[in-house]
């Protein structure tokens, strides 16, 4: 007997009465909301790319010296970083240092649990005790004093900490802070973070692949490689259940971009995204269309009639880079909007 899912229906709310509940939120609170949840994203997706990465090395053996590089640099171009200080280490720790502990690294673990610290701190008297007390608990975590020695003992127990931290914040989240303004600005900032990283991750592994598929494609060393593209979206188990273990380039990026069922998927995230902003701009200005609205409402139809070839039909990279440009603009007409007054 087969399901069939009934189609989404879209919510309209009607313009609510103008009690203390339903004003706007001081911009300084939806800004302060927006950047903690969206610097928790950022810290899971740092600490999932650099476990998965480390891991990777053990279950391929020695690799070539260039595609170690290129292996390594996009851990950095996924985060924006263009490169770490040179010194005596091993590549691999280079890289796991200055994204962990690095205090001039913007995108490090250690400065984006701080900046989600401090967003938090500014609004503490409307996000929950339980959110605030687990934030806090995290930072310190990585604020320790034997945090760098344990750390250099054992880093994938940090990072898998900060993982699943960022996961039971997102849960704390949604069970003990009402789901308005605030929450859905929390909202945008956890899913325009995770639509950024899992395009970046995906471009980048995709070029890097590209280049040596004719050297390592079909090979058990190109399998490691699509499935670390995976884990470090945190999809390998979704993807398996839907494809059976196929682990065709092709079916990966539909499944990252194009799955409207999985909570990592682009589309998934983009029609959140919009869910969240049109939740607040129908509380905030009920009569108008919000800019960023209006592009993450291009860009949802775009993904839900898009075919699996037309993925493919540009160049993934010139598909993901759209992606990547309408969330920008859409970011930036938030912070317009919103942030600015």
């Amino acid at each position: 007997m087969s399901i069939v899912r009934a189609p989404r229906v879209p919510i309209v709310q009607s313009p609510a009465p103008a009690t203390t509940a339903t004003r706007p939120v001081l911009a300084r609170d939806a800004d302060a909301t927006y950047w903690m949840s969206r610097y928790m994203e950022r810290a899971e997706h740092i600490a999932r790319l650099l476990v998965v990465n480390s891991e990777v090395l053990i279950n391929v053996g020695d690799l070539a010296a260039g595609l170690m590089q290129r292996h390594w640099q996009s851990v950095l171009d996924v985060m924006n970083v263009e490169q770490v200080p040179e010194d005596n280490m091993p590549l691999p720790q280079r890289v796991a240092n200055y994204m962990t502990f690095n205090e001039e690294n913007p995108n490090s673990l250690i400065r984006c649990l701080t900046r989600a610290r401090e967003n938090a701190r500014g609004i503490r008297e409307v996000i929950s005790t339980e959110m605030w007390q687990h934030i806090n608990v995290l930072y310190w975590s990585i604020r320790a004093d034997d945090a760098a020695a344990n750390f250099q003992e054992s880093p994938n127990e940090l990072y898998q900490q900060i993982i699943s931290g960022s996961m039971l914040f997102q849960g704390l989240t949604d069970l003990t802070l009402v789901h308005g303004q605030r929450w859905f600005f929390a909202q945008l900032g956890k899913y325009f973070e995770r639509i950024t990283v899992t395009c970046r991750v995906l471009k980048s592994k995709y070029e890097i692949l590209a280049g040596d598929e004719t050297t390592i494609a079909d090979t058990p060393l190109w399998n490691v490689h699509w499935t670390a593209v995976l884990r470090s979206c945190g999809s390998l188990e979704s993807y398996r259940r839907t494809y059976l273990n196929d682990l065709d380039p092709k079916h990966v990026a539909q499944f990252l971009i194009l799955e409207e069922r999985f909570p990592r998927s682009v589309r998934y995230c983009v029609r959140e995204a919009h869910d969240a902003i049109a939740a607040i701009r129908a509380i905030v200005r009920p009569r108008s269309v919000d800019p960023a609205e209006r592009v993450l409402g291009r860009l949802d139809a775009q993904l839900e009639y898009a075919e699996p070839s037309d993925l493919m039909e540009n160049g993934l990279s010139a598909f993901l880079q759209s992606i990547l440009d309408h969330v920008a603009e859409a970011a930036l007409a938030v912070q317009q909007s919103f942030f600015l007054h």
